[in-house]
């Protein structure tokens, strides 16, 4: 039998001791990444200032709170976040802001608005939409809306159940995304300031945004209306890309969208921007 000599077991011990506090520290460093990565994107959020196109129009309202914080292991991508900006409650620009390596955030734009934008970051235009970014199609075969919030709550996330989607990159197998049940943002509305849209001519009463994601990570946005115009109250839908890759969504056994890949200007409603 082979004896070790004691100050040599000793000496491997203390080197081992040694070893374990930078390996804890490396992980801690690596377990803090995704904090530090949320405070800069709500600090990179909070500077942009988005606004219908004219310098005399008032600013869209920046909801500090992500309406959705999410990951995707499929693109090794450990933090991301979705900030809503919104007019009288209803959304107008989707923003998700992500890390593309170790110090450059993309801040990846989509307006939700039928008119044109621009948006500022510390007062230097980054993006000039001259175009909506959504169209609004009616639900023909939906049940009026309820009267109650809750009951419409509960009518929207059935609805949105009767969309699919996926993502179909060319000469690769399409890749199905999951609903995610829960609204990331619901209309916050003021009763006693109704919000009238069509030109004026229809009242929104209520409404949610919904997504369609891989891991959590949003790739095409789902915003339900409920509208009364005359005596008639209906629900419509609008459809929004966060990917730059060609998309397809159902709504039963019917293709109702189709996107190829994405064209990115500043001028377009869809736009990634790369922060240094």
């Amino acid at each position: 039998m082979i004896r070790s000599h004691p100050s040599c077991v000793r000496l491997v011990g203390t080197l081992l001791l040694l070893c374990v506090p930078a390996v804890v520290s490396a992980q801690e460093a690596q377990d803090d990444k995704p904090k530090e990565f949320k405070n800069r994107f709500l600090e990179m959020a909070g500077r942009i200032s988005i606004a219908p196109a004219g310098r005399s129009q008032e600013s869209f309202t920046l909801h500090r709170q992500p309406a959705l914080s999410w990951s995707n292991p499929a693109r090794q991508t450990t933090a991301g976040a979705m900030f809503l900006w919104t007019a009288s409650g209803r959304p107008q620009v989707a923003l998700c802001l992500y890390p593309n390596g170790e110090h450059v955030i993309d801040l990846e734009f989509q307006s939700l608005s039928d008119q044109a934008l621009t948006a500022d970051n510390d007062g230097q235009l980054v993006w000039q939409p001259g175009e909506p970014g959504i169209r609004w199609q009616t639900l023909d075969d939906a049940p009026p809306p309820a009267r109650s919030p809750l009951l419409r709550r509960r009518q929207m996330r059935v609805l949105a159940q009767s969309f699919a989607s996926r993502l179909v990159p060319p000469n690769k197998n399409p890749i199905e995304l999951r609903l995610l049940d829960t609204p990331v943002y619901r209309y916050e509305l003021d009763e006693k300031a109704p919000v009238m849209i069509d030109e004026g001519e229809a009242e929104l009463i209520d409404g949610a945004v919904f997504t369609f994601v891989q891991g959590t990570d949003p790739e095409v946005l789902v915003l339900l209306e409920a509208v009364k115009a005359g005596d008639r109250q209906v629900w419509q839908y609008a459809l929004a890309r966060m990917s730059i890759v060609p998309t397809q969504v159902r709504h039963g056994d019917a293709i109702v969208w189709e996107t190829n890949w994405a064209v990115q200007r500043p001028s377009t409603p869809y736009y990634v921007y790369r922060s240094f």
